[in-house]
């Protein structure tokens, strides 16, 4: 048992704060050692009061790695600070080899140290949070990194039936949870975006791609998708991207549910990779059932896509703007981009006969982009549908094309 206790490769970091949920820390650390017999690195965040046990890294420790909680200008300072002193010492021991997952249990303040200290480790390694944080906290967590999220339901004041319930899920999970690295490929790989109104386009350009031997990676435009890539993208995963669906830009313009934030449609020219742009969905906003929906937009054209959302059909106005702020973060691409515009429709819904079929508002986008972007972008006019197979090949042609361009 030792040996396997000692062994990095099955070595989990648990990051709490061990004056206030020392208690809880302690128990689940128990149920990893004397359940599955993983070994425990115990890092403790806490910046007040007494620690319930010694941890393997102490708050002391966490302090001078993040700069000094004695510098720290006031309580959320402090735990600025250690939420940066901990992203170093897990970043460290990942790079070194000696971890395999990572867990947390905390409150609000120690859900957002674990988020910190967590979200620039590799997609796909383990991270697991305890927490009774409050839902929209979750939200940022769950919509900007890959971690399992345990909510407790209860407030975390020490063991009872519902913390140990939780606890004991949590090691269950952990003990069969071990990080095996990523098996790199060799050939190029592209990003795309999918809405389930634009997945026949999809469908062909992975098909087109994958043909020509380059690995397709879909993320839904839901925001969180959106988010994903961008993050990805900035960390050099891909060697292109085909946007097709770039419907979070008019959730971001007028409050939609999927936003991805202002970072959407960045992080390819920042880093200077080949990109395909075109509206798809940028006819439609998410919101949640119809009460959800926001009065203002009481005269809009809604689709009840499903129980639980809402559609609200984007304006001729709305569709310019959404075009200028695309056109905006497009102009500052350092590497080739090509915009290719459907004017038969960009999304199933928009097709005649169909709820959100507005020619207007689409032509809007078109004179939009063009009156901003800059000349040496290129936009492709066509009259296809978005999801005409003869769109999707103009789009996997032109991505081919730069692929074989690349060293």
């Amino acid at each position: 048992m030792e040996a396997v206790l000692n062994n990095p490769d099955h070595k989990v970091v648990l990051l709490a704060t061990l004056d206030s949920k020392g208690e809880e820390a302690a128990y689940l650390k128990g149920l990893l050692v004397e359940g599955s017999g993983r070994c425990v690195c115990v890092v403790d965040v806490g910046t007040s009061g007494s620690p319930a046990f010694p941890a393997d890294v102490s708050r002391e420790d966490v302090s001078r790695a993040g700069g000094g909680v004695s510098n720290a200008n006031g309580p959320a300072d402090a735990l600025d600070i250690m939420a940066a002193g901990s992203a170093k010492i897990v970043r460290a021991m990942f790079d070194k080899g000696e971890i395999s997952a990572i867990a947390g249990i905390g409150g609000g303040k120690g859900a957002g140290v674990f988020h910190r200290a967590t979200r620039d480790l590799p997609y796909g390694f383990p991270k697991l949070l305890v927490t009774s944080g409050r839902p929209a906290l979750l939200a940022e967590i769950a919509t900007t990194t890959d971690t399992i999220l345990l909510p407790t339901l209860v407030d975390l004041f020490g063991m009872n039936r519902f913390t140990r319930a939780t606890l004991g899920n949590a090691a269950d999970m952990l003990a069969g949870l071990a990080w095996k690295g990523v098996e790199e490929k060799a050939g190029k790989t592209v990003a795309t975006t999918a809405f389930g109104v634009t997945t026949p386009a999809v469908q062909s350009i992975k098909s087109s791609l994958e043909a020509a031997g380059i690995t397709v990676i879909a993320f839904p435009a839901n925001g969180a998708g959106g988010r994903t890539m961008e993050s990805l993208i900035a960390k050099g995963a891909f060697d292109g991207v085909i946007d097709l669906t770039t419907t979070e830009m008019a959730d971001l313009l007028l409050g939609g549910t999927a936003s991805a934030g202002e970072a959407r449609l960045t992080a390819a020219g920042r880093v200077g990779i080949p990109q395909v742009i075109a509206p798809g969905a940028t006819d439609m906003v998410n919101f949640g059932p119809p009460d959800t929906v926001p009065s203002k937009f009481s005269d809009r054209v809604k689709y009840q896509h499903t129980p639980m959302t809402t559609l609200v059909r984007t304006k001729p106005e709305d569709a310019a703007e959404i075009a200028r702020q695309t056109a905006g973060r497009l102009n500052k691409a350092t590497g080739p981009v090509a915009v290719f515009w459907p004017g038969g429709g960009v999304s199933d819904y928009d097709r005649p006969g169909q709820a959100f079929h507005d020619p207007a508002a689409n032509t809007a986008w078109r004179d939009s982009l063009k009156a901003t972007l800059v000349p040496t972008i290129p936009v492709i006019e066509t009259e296809h549908h978005i999801n005409d197979p003869k769109f999707a090949a103009l789009c996997s042609d032109w991505m081919i094309a730069q692929m074989e361009e690349q060293p």
